[in-house]
């Protein structure tokens, strides 16, 4: 057996997605599990080694598997072993994933936040240079932040940095999950977007909202909300590149051309507001195994 592959997972509340290279390095497939119904029994670390043994027997045998890499949507220790926190997955917290793993599979086994992969992926499909301050700003359910200096995710002290979706906003009354008052998630993300659509536009279907109503000073003000927070972290960092993604930016209709106005706007003048060029990620269910893999690769 001479062909080598790597493996990239993406661990989410609803879906467990996975991937392999082929000998040219490129994606060979992608399959997608429910989460809900492998980790049922509570068993984390053996029922994702079943899941991965499986795959490994269907779609590598004719390759010996050189390094794993997962996507969490998690809070993760310093040194990346640990799973600190996991809001929407059960008996996650506190667990040693890529240890466990190892010891089932004797393949080597590295974890990083569910954010950072995506980035792995953007910075890769927009051909952003390693060189200096990269941004990716991810409003899906909450807010997801990347940071990354000369092509190396910011960890920080206990392994957290990058909580955008939890800057305190000033006068902020509303209880986030985390468990603070007034944290950005609670008004600039899709959930908050959920209880706007909930309290004034019953009647719309979630994904017409943008297309029949962006006009609406409601819909403004929230994107003007996405603006705020993603200003916080602009200014601070005078990022080179910006990178913006998550399902709600991707809404059809969503008002990028708003956004960008709103940024301008509370962005410091004249720097970095005069320099700063804004991208968009597309929203492709395989991009954050696209970005393990890149990670993964990173490691052999």
């Amino acid at each position: 057996m001479n062909k080598e592959c790597v493996i990239g997972i993406d661990i989410g509340g609803t879906n467990i997605r996975i991937g392999h290279t082929d000998e040219n390095g490129d994606l060979a497939d992608f399959e997608r599990i429910s989460s809900k119904e492998t980790f049922k029994d509570g068993n984390i670390s053996e029922s994702m080694a079943k899941v991965l043994e499986d795959y490994i027997k269907r779609n590598c045998n004719e390759f010996e598997v050189k390094q794993i890499a997962i996507g969490i949507p998690a809070a993760l220790s310093a040194d990346r072993k640990e799973i600190l926190q996991v809001p929407n997955i059960k008996g996650m917290d506190h667990l040693f994933l890529g240890e466990e793993l190892e010891k089932h599979l004797g393949v080597k086994v590295a974890l990083d936040r569910d954010v950072n992969m995506l980035y792995y992926w953007d910075k890769y499909d927009k051909k952003l240079s390693n060189e200096g301050i990269g941004v990716g700003i991810y409003i899906g359910t909450g807010v997801g932040n990347a940071i990354f200096i000369n092509g190396e995710p910011l960890v920080g002290r206990d392994g957290v940095a990058g909580e955008l979706g939890h800057i305190p906003m000033i006068g902020g009354q509303d209880r986030c999950g985390c468990g603070n008052i007034g944290c950005s998630e609670c008004y600039a993300s899709g959930w908050k977007l959920v209880e706007i659509k909930d309290e004034y536009f019953p009647d719309i279907d979630m994904n017409d909202l943008f297309v029949m109503k962006s006009n609406d000073s409601v819909l403004k003000n929230f994107v003007d909300n996405i603006a705020c927070v993603a200003c916080s972290e602009i200014n601070i960092l005078n990022p080179h590149s910006v990178i913006f993604g998550g399902g709600v930016i991707n809404m059809k209709g969503f008002p990028k051309d708003y956004l960008e106005e709103r940024l301008h706007v509370r962005m410091r003048k004249p720097y970095p507001a005069e320099t700063l060029k804004v991208q968009y990620s597309e929203d492709k269910v395989d991009n954050g195994v696209k970005g393990a893999i890149i990670y993964a690769k990173t490691l052999v």
